[in-house]
C-alpha cells in the first residue's frame, strides 16, 4: 500500500510542478510577446506585476512546505523539559516516542509529527506545526494562480493565436479532433501536439482550482476553531461513540486569536503583510506547549 501511496506522491508533486510551469510558459512564449507586440502596455505591466506576484508566492511557499518537516525526533528541547517525566507528554505506542500536546503519529512517514494536521500527498510531506503557515499560503496562492492562468490564459492565447475565441473549456475532452483540427492551420504558431497539451491544461487548471479551493475553505474552517484535522477527526469519532457526552475544543481562543495565533503576529498589519508578501517562518516555541482557553 505505501509504495503505491509513495508513487502517487511522487506523481502528485510533478503535476503540480508541470500546472505551474505550463502556466508560466504561456504567459512568457505567447501572452507577453502578444501584449507588447500589440502595444497593450497597461495589461503587459499589469500582468507582469501581477503573474509574477501570484508566481513567486506559490514557487515559494510550496517549495518550503515540501521541504520542511515537524518530526518529534527532530524537536530541540530545554534541559529543564525530561519527556519521560513530563505529564504533558505521552507516549506512542506505535513509535515509542514521547511527544508533546498536539502531536501525533503519522502512519506513512512512521513517527509522531508535532501539532500534526494530516499527510499531504501533494507535498509528499505532513503539514506540521513548522510548515502548516506555507502549506496554507500555498493552497491560497495555488488557488488564485490556477484561477488567473485559467481566466486570462485561455481567452488571451485563442485572440492570439486566432484572433476570435473558437474553443471551449471542455472541447479537449469533448471534441479532441476539432481541437486539433483547428490548430492545424496556425501550426507555423504553435505546433498542434503542443496546443492540444496547453489547451487540456487549462482544463486542468479548472480542476485544480476546485480542489484547492474546497481545502482552502476547509482549512480556513478549522483554523478559524484552533483546530486541526486530526483533532477535528478525533473530536467526531469521540462524539459518535459518546453522543450524550459534550466535547470541546481547549485550543479555541476565539475566531481572531485563533488566527493570529496560527500566524504567531501581534495585529491585523503583520497578517497582511504575510498574505501578501513571502516570508519564512520561523516558531516562536518549540511546539512543547499551546496556549488553551482558560474558559473551557
Amino acid at each position: 500500500m505505501f509504495p503505491i501511496r509513495q508513487i502517487v506522491e511522487k506523481l502528485c508533486i510533478i503535476l503540480t510542478i508541470i500546472l505551474v510551469y505550463e502556466n508560466a510558459y504561456v504567459f512568457y512564449s505567447y501572452l507577453f510577446p502578444y501584449w507588447w507586440h500589440e502595444q497593450r502596455y497597461i495589461q503587459f505591466y499589469f500582468h507582469l506585476i501581477i503573474g509574477h506576484w501570484l508566481l513567486i508566492n506559490t514557487v515559494f511557499h510550496y517549495c518550503i512546505a515540501v521541504n520542511t518537516t515537524g518530526f518529534v525526533s527532530n524537536l530541540k528541547l530545554s534541559n529543564e523539559i525530561e519527556p519521560e517525566t513530563d505529564r504533558r507528554f505521552t507516549l506512542c505506542k506505535k513509535c515509542s516516542l514521547y511527544r508533546p500536546p498536539r502531536s501525533h503519529h503519522c502512519r506513512v512517514c512512521k513517527t509522531c509529527v508535532v501539532r500534526y494536521d494530516h499527510h499531504c500527498p501533494w507535498l509528499n510531506n505532513c503539514v506540521s506545526y513548522n510548515n502548516h503557515y506555507h502549506f496554507f499560503l500555498f493552497c491560497i496562492y495555488m488557488t488564485l494562480i490556477s484561477a488567473y492562468a485559467l481566466y486570462f490564459g485561455h481567452y488571451h492565447l485563442q485572440m492570439k493565436l486566432f484572433n476570435q475565441i473558437l474553443l471551449r473549456l471542455y472541447d479537449p475532452i469533448w471534441k479532441p479532433f476539432f481541437l486539433v483540427e483547428t490548430l492545424i492551420p496556425y501550426e507555423n504558431i504553435i505546433h498542434p501536439v503542443a496546443g492540444f497539451l496547453i489547451f487540456y491544461l487549462f482544463l486542468f487548471n479548472l480542476v485544480t482550482m476546485l480542489l484547492v479551493l474546497s481545502l482552502t475553505v476547509w482549512q480556513i474552517t478549522l483554523i478559524s476553531k484552533g483546530q486541526t484535522c486530526v483533532e477535528e477527526k478525533i473530536m467526531k469519532e469521540n462524539k459518535k461513540q459518546n453522543p450524550t457526552v459534550s466535547y470541546t475544543n481547549t485550543y479555541d481562543l476565539g475566531f481572531t486569536k485563533n488566527w493570529f495565533q496560527f500566524f504567531e503576529i501581534e495585529n491585523g498589519a503583520e497578517l497582511l503583510r504575510i498574505l501578501f508578501i513571502p516570508k519564512i517562518f520561523k516558531p516562536k516555541h518549540d511546539g512543547t506547549s499551546w496556549v488553551k482557553n482558560k474558559h473551557i
